[in-house]
């Protein structure tokens, strides 16, 4: 069988040929920087990444008739699209937090806690954020930017599947469940949300598993629903037991634990899993994001006497640097965007000696507070450290930062399983592909 998998992450596109379960073909395209202060009905990256996906797929299928292709993509986006599948706006990254916006005096946040919506808000399973759909969408309806011919709405990579076949896709329940418009109870898309945050011609897709089947450009396609990145990644590292913990860490982090029912709180999100299980997981947290206002810090001062650096050589550079480093008095605080661990948006270094501000001592404070962060979390979701039995690492930053794994496995000792996966977002998607879940 032959299966090809791609991720639609915020920095790279990456995709995978199967046969079975072994990759005989990797690809990789670097995704298109983020919509930023252009207007929102101006498709401009969607525009640049929709090539970029066809040329990733036609490469990967060069010498292959047919084959199973199947999607992950970040959440917490979406996309309006016209009758004929033409972008109306750009895709709005969970990054474009314009629910935070205040229109005449209020955000479409601030209106959402007024607490006419309090319960259907709380059966999504998504406390409010500002880059969540549901805000985003009620946004753009104060605005006056929705229009009044029929519009459709899509996921990342339900809008990439429509592109590329030309039919509607079904929305997998990872994905409907990341847009804060769906009830996790009932399975279904929140109609009074929904009535409430956009305007009845908007159509929303069927919620399920269906796949499509299509002929591109000479191949011969099934098509499954997209994933959500995150439960295509736990997938693929093997997180599959309510005692295991996950540590999922890449551009942005979570921790997360199985539960067998729907459990609802303020002090965790709720999402769908697979095989009968919800995801209990706490997201948002600092890490790659947060990092890389650092790495870029580092590339500014090389470039200002002369020298130009790739990010992957000053990466290297400020771990080997970090690595030689046994102690900091440095203090850093990472809440550069909203994170459940502070209530600002604004980072710092502190407690500066007269010789402490080095690469190494400073990346050394960072990721020891990496490690607090994710420790005090996982301590929320679950207090009592017994009853953990294995520790599922997954994530481009997990998997190169060795001293980041260490700090977080010796708080619940030595001896704990721990599984460090690779290629795990892809690998999750062959999974899916082939029925193993």
């Amino acid at each position: 069988m032959n299966t090809i998998a791609i991720d639609c992450g915020g920095s790279f596109l990456k995709g995978a040929l199967f046969q079975d379960n072994i990759i005989v073909k990797r690809a990789q395209r670097q995704s298109p920087v983020v919509h930023g202060n252009e207007e929102i009905l101006e498709p401009i990256q969607i525009n640049h990444l929709m090539p970029m996906v066809k040329d990733l797929i036609f490469d990967l299928a060069s010498d292959v008739e047919e084959f199973t292709l199947c999607f992950s993509n970040e959440m917490h986006g979406f996309i309006l699209a016209n009758q004929d599948g033409s972008p109306y706006t750009d895709y709005i990254s969970w990054q474009k937090e314009y629910g935070n916006e205040e229109i005449e005096g209020i955000s479409s946040v601030a209106i959402l806690k007024q607490g006419e919506y309090d319960e259907d808000i709380s059966h999504s399973g998504m406390p409010l954020r500002g880059g969540l759909p549901s805000s985003n969408m009620l946004y753009l309806k104060r605005k006056g930017l929705l229009s009044e011919s029929p519009l459709f709405f899509y996921t990342l990579g339900d809008y990439i599947i429509r592109q590329l076949s030309g039919k509607e896709p079904w929305c997998h329940p990872t994905n409907a469940a990341a847009t804060g418009l769906y009830d996790i109870q009932k399975g279904q898309w929140n109609s009074n949300l929904i009535d409430f945050v956009s305007v009845k011609n908007i159509s929303f897709p069927q919620i399920g598993v269906a796949p499509l089947s299509f002929v591109l450009e000479g191949h011969q396609v099934v098509c499954l629903p997209a994933l959500g990145d995150q439960q295509a990644a736990l997938l693929g590292a093997g997180f599959e037991k309510t005692d295991d913990i996950s540590f999922n860490l890449g551009t942005g982090a979570q921790v997360s634990r199985l539960t067998d029912n729907v459990e609802l709180s303020p002090d965790y999100q709720t999402r769908p899993y697979f095989n009968g299980y919800y995801l209990k997981s706490i997201p948002h947290l600092p890490s790659g994001r947060a990092l890389n206002v650092f790495v870029r810090f580092f590339k500014d001062v090389l470039h200002v006497f002369g020298v130009e650096k790739s990010d992957a050589d000053i990466w290297e550079c400020i771990l080997e640097e970090e690595k030689k480093c046994d102690h900091s008095d440095l203090k850093v605080d990472l809440s550069f965007f909203q994170t459940p661990l502070t209530d600002y948006e604004v980072g710092s270094i502190s407690n500066i000696g007269e010789h402490e501000l080095t690469a190494g001592k400073l990346m050394k404070t960072i990721i020891n507070q990496m490690v607090n962060n994710f420790v005090t979390i996982a301590e929320r979701m679950e207090p009592d450290k017994s009853k953990i039995k294995r520790l599922v690492f997954s994530g481009g930053v997990a998997r190169r930062i060795e001293s980041l794994r260490e700090g977080i496995i010796s708080h619940y000792g030595n001896n704990i399983p721990v599984v460090v996966s690779e290629d795990e977002t892809l690998v999750g998607l062959n999974k899916y592909a082939i029925n193993e879940i």
